[in-house]
């Protein structure tokens, strides 16, 4: 396995992205500017790779799910890594958020 050059990839899948490596303070606003270019009315990103979230990346994510609900539509977080499951089981989101192993 390669790292990447980046702390954060975002690849293109046929229904979103797919999310490799950290999301924090300083990768977040990409994950924002990722959705915000979504045109379709659901997106699922898949956070099988991200092995680090900061409350920003959490922010980031939370934040996704509330313009897609707001405007009808909706975002599943698919194949969250066991870092990011227990995450979103310690903090409480993993009833709010829509995900699906």
């Amino acid at each position: 396995m390669t790292v990447p050059e980046t702390p954060l990839a975002i690849s293109p899948t046929p229904k979103g992205f797919a999310v490799v490596g950290e999301i924090d303070a300083h990768t977040a606003p990409a994950i924002t500017e990722a959705v915000t270019q979504t045109t379709s009315s659901s997106l699922e990103i898949d956070l099988s790779g991200v092995d680090f979230v900061d409350s920003s990346g959490l922010r980031a994510l939370i934040e996704a799910h509330q313009r897609f609900e707001s405007n009808g539509g909706s975002l599943t977080l698919v194949r969250p890594s066991s870092v990011v499951a227990r995450l979103f089981d310690i903090s409480g989101v993993g009833d709010y958020l829509n995900v699906s192993e």
